[in-house]
Formats: C-alpha cells, structure tokens, sequence
C-alpha cells in the first residue's frame, strides 16, 4: 500500500516518495512528448508534478488532467467543473493521464509558445521563466517553483540527449543512493555554449515582448 506521506532520504536529501513514483511512472511518455513536440521532458515532469501534486489533486483525479489546461472555446471534448476562485472553471477532461501528457506536449506546440522552442531543451530556466512570460500561470513565482522541483529531482538528468548516451532513465534523477557522481570538467558546458544559450533565450524573450507587451504582467493565462 502506498504511503500518501512518506519521503526517502536519497543522496543527502530529502525526497516525496509519491514524487518519485510520479517520475518512474512518467518519464517515458515525457520523454517521447520532447522527441515528437520539443517539450523538454524536466519541464513537462516538474509541471505534472507542480499542477497536479503528483497526480493526487482534484483535477488529476475526476478528470485525469494534470496540467490544469482549462477548456477555451476551442475544445469540444469532456471536461470537469472546478471552482477554484479565479473564474475559470471549465477544464479540460481526459480519458487516461496519457492523453492529458499528449494534449499538454500539443498546447505548448500552438503559436502562442513557439517562441520557447527557439530555446535549448537543456535550458530548463528559460522554459520555465517562459512559461510564465507567455501567460500559462498567474503565479509569479512559477518558474522557481518549477526550477526547484528539476533540481531536487534531477528531472535535468531526463532528456533525449541522455537517454542517447544511456538506455536507461538516469538513475541520479530519481535519487542515486549511492550519492551524487562527480562530474568532469568534460561535462561542463564551454563559454561559447554558454553565450549561444544566453543569446537565444534573450532572443526568445524579446519575441514575447514583441507578442505580449510586457508578458510578465499583462499575458492573460492561458493554460
């Protein structure tokens, strides 16, 4: 039986176990979603995890969305009401959580957030700082929210590229027992990696300046 409250002690640091069997039970299809839509798999995974608290909310429960996507007019599938003080309580309502992970993988592949994918897959910052520049949550704390849940569940260790140098889902990402690997200087990215992440996420940013204003206050939510 599943302890709901229980956390592992993993590599000097605390962890939610139910996070972690999120995470073990998640990371393919969030890994498929960032070959075929972009989406990087650590920030799909810390969004499921945020959204829908490891898929015990109410939303993740009666409707198996995840990602708290809302209804818009142009959706014409089921959904489920909720009333959650912000006037919006139409969301979207699917058939496994599989469908809500693809349906998810879709709506950050729609015009209003193709200017993230300009960014690197590795840049889990920037994604997140984008996120809330294009309007998908009102919390301005999102993004470190976000930021918080990769790095203390390694979800950055959980990509495409990884799993190109691996079979396996990274064993650090879900909480390596025998403690953190030391990395090499080899793993370090050079200063020109550096200057082209920052010049692309700078590049991204002034598209959604462009689109919303100042989308860090006036975009309306949109998920």
């Amino acid at each position: 039986m599943l302890c709901v409250f229980c956390t592992v002690s993993l590599s000097g640091q605390t962890r939610n176990a139910r996070f972690v069997e999120y995470i073990e039970r998640y990371s393919a299809v969030a890994l498929e979603h960032e070959r075929s839509h972009g989406v990087p798999a650590s920030i799909t995974l810390a969004q499921g995890l945020l959204e829908s608290n490891a898929g015990r909310s109410y939303l993740a429960r009666r409707g198996n969305n995840h990602f708290g996507i809302k209804c818009h007019s142009t959706w014409h599938g089921p959904s489920v009401e909720f009333d959650d003080t912000l006037a919006h309580p139409c969301y979207r309502k699917y058939g496994s959580p599989e469908d809500s992970f693809l349906d998810h993988a879709r709506f950050l592949s729609t015009r209003r957030y193709m200017p993230l994918h300009e960014l690197d897959p590795g840049d889990y910052r920037g994604w997140a700082q984008g996120l809330l520049d294009c309007g998908y949550a009102e919390d301005p704390a999102y993004p470190q929210k976000l930021v918080a849940l990769i790095e203390q569940y390694r979800l950055q260790d959980i990509s495409v590229d990884s799993r190109a140098k691996s079979p396996e889902v990274p064993v650090d990402a879900l909480g390596d027992a025998a403690g953190e690997k030391e990395k090499s200087a080899f793993d370090q990215p050079s200063a020109a990696q550096v200057d082209e992440q920052v010049a692309r996420r700078r590049s991204a940013r002034e598209r959604l300046r462009r689109a919303f204003g100042q989308p860090t206050t006036n975009a309306s939510p949109d998920n």
